[in-house]
């Protein structure tokens, strides 16, 4: 955390010590709410929501794992109480520690599986925000970008390229969309002309 203190003041007084000799000059600031440019684009939310998809299949599999160690646990009870049958009693026990790892086990996985389900689809995002803001600081010619959640107190509205990265980035997702697709149909189509040559 003071390291992230300490990066974020040293920023701070290099743009100020900086501002200085760009204001001879006219500087040409920007400001980007990358999180909202992410939030916001169609890429974004439909990363978010395959992620949310991928997170539902492994709470429904956990609440499973659950109704079934109640169940178990509620027939350990019902045994105790009118059958007093050691043997059974000692079965369903195993039973529900078998459970049990297998739910540590799930949890496990899951996390796994959703960390690496996260880096593949937020990654490539967060990447191509990066990739597109500077390309528009090199074709626009902009001095500095700065983040807005990092340290912006007062901006004028004017100097907020946000709406500008979200429309970027949309349309470089259409685009990969585009050609997503075009990969899906050339290989179907080319076995359409091999049945139909046959």
């Amino acid at each position: 955390m003071k390291v992230k203190i300490y990066a974020i003041i040293l920023a701070l007084t290099v743009v100020f010590i900086s501002i200085p000799v760009f204001a001879q000059s006219s500087l040409k600031i920007a400001v980007v709410d990358t999180d909202k440019a992410f939030k916001e684009s169609i890429w974004g939310k439909k990363a978010m929501e395959a992620l949310e998809g991928e997170l539902a299949k492994w709470q429904d599999r956990g609440e499973q794992l659950d109704k079934e160690i109640i169940a178990l646990e509620e027939q350990l009870a019902t045994q105790r109480e009118f059958l007093n049958d050691e043997e059974k009693e000692q079965k369903l026990r195993d039973e529900i520690n078998t459970k049990k790892l297998q739910g540590q086990t799930l949890v496990q996985q899951g996390n796994a599986i959703l960390g690496e389900k996260r880096q593949q689809l937020l990654d490539p995002i967060s990447e191509e925000i990066k990739n597109l803001i500077k390309k528009l600081a090199t074709n626009e010619k902009y001095d500095l970008i700065l983040e807005k959640q990092l340290f912006v107190l007062y901006l004028n509205p004017e100097l907020d390229i946000t709406s500008r990265i979200i429309v970027m980035l949309d349309t470089v997702y259409q685009e990969k969309a585009a050609e997503s697709a075009k990969a899906t149909e050339k290989p179907s189509s080319e076995q359409t002309e091999k049945k139909s040559a046959e």
